[in-house]
């Protein structure tokens, strides 16, 4: 009995944080569309076009924290975005080059598309619940009837849907109207909501709810957790950095140099996290910088390196630098010293 109040629990969450979402990420989607088109005056055009950069580091702190609160994720808030004040040059730079705010940018635009599908899908099956209830006599509607007109070029487009609660119909007028406002061409659908017909569709909608609903809050949450709390982060930093053409160990690279028969005996006994670590500092990334790509702590980067560079054997010297050693071991390169070392004992 209680898992079961446990999912229901859940279900109606992931439907509240599903309803809640379009009218926050309609909001969102005004507020960025303002700031990409802000007028042509272009000295306040810019400082509203940053702002919409600044402000994205709160909105990617309100959309996590919602996520977490509503749908009982665990997504990690990342703080300080910027280190340079706004009213500054390095500041400017800054934001117009943050991978995350743009990110959060694109997550407002993929966000808002998507919210539209999830809320018209949400409200469908709502309604197929709706619809079961009214036909088994649980809750009783009443007599509704609202009237519609369509012009275009000229030409009128008019129509009423009522609901008749003595006989459960469903009755959709609609035709077109000429210039003196008679009904020239017309047409009827009716649908009786009591039949056989309109519980099964009830029951329908009610289990395309009950299937759709957990995908939708889930890939939402994806969405969250991708774009804002920024586990897609590395991959959007290798994809801009070869766009620049920068020089990236790429993933092909990693496999192939773990592959590697001369490295095995060395490598193999590296953790799964030992080697992406190790791979990010082939790529030149500093503590701070594999802290931040791999969402650890700076202490944790330091607890594993110290363990890579002891499982790789490298001893400290006064001209080696261990962590410039095990970049060369993973990358098969042998430092100079070991070339020269090598070339004595083959003269030897």
């Amino acid at each position: 009995m209680k898992s079961v109040t446990s999912l229901l629990a859940r279900r109606v969450r992931e439907v509240l944080y599903v309803l809640a979402s379009l009218p926050i990420l309609v909001g969102l989607f005004v507020f960025a569309m303002i700031g990409f088109s802000s007028g042509s005056f272009v000295p306040l055009a810019l400082l509203i076009f940053l702002f919409l950069l600044s402000s994205m580091q709160k909105v990617a702190e309100w959309e996590i924290r919602r996520a977490n609160f509503m749908l009982g994720t665990d997504f990690p808030i990342t703080e300080n975005w910027f280190r340079h004040p706004f009213f500054s040059w390095d500041g400017a730079k800054e934001r117009v080059t943050s991978i995350r705010s743009w990110m959060a940018i694109i997550y407002i635009f993929i966000g808002f598309f998507w919210s539209l599908i999830a809320f018209v899908l949400v409200v469908t099956g709502l309604s197929g619940v709706l619809v079961i209830l009214g036909v088994v006599g649980v809750i009783a509607f009443s007599n509704f009837s609202r009237t519609f007109e369509v012009v275009d070029a000229g030409e009128k487009f008019v129509g009423s849907i009522r609901f008749i609660a003595d006989s459960g119909q469903i009755r959709l007028e609609f035709g077109e109207s000429n210039a003196e406002g008679v009904v020239i061409d017309s047409g009827v659908l009716s649908w009786n909501l009591d039949s056989y017909l309109g519980l099964a569709i009830g029951i329908l909608l009610s289990i395309l709810a009950i299937l759709l609903i957990p995908r939708i809050a889930r890939a939402t949450a994806q969405l969250v957790d991708g774009f804002l709390s920024g586990s897609l982060l590395p991959q959007f930093e290798i994809f801009l950095n070869k766009f620049k053409g920068r020089r990236q160990v790429s993933e092909r690279e990693v496999r192939e140099a773990m592959d590697k028969e001369s490295l095995q005996p060395k490598l193999s006994e590296l953790s799964n996290r030992e080697r992406e670590i190790l791979a990010l500092m082939a790529q030149g990334k500093s503590n701070a910088g594999i802290a931040k790509s791999l969402y650890i702590t700076e202490g944790s980067v330091e607890k594993h390196i110290s363990n890579i560079l002891s499982k790789l054997e490298l001893k400290a010297g006064d001209e080696n630098h261990r962590r410039v050693l095990a970049v060369l071991t993973y990358l098969g390169i042998k430092p100079t010293e070991q070339i020269h070392a090598e070339e004595s004992e083959k003269e030897d």
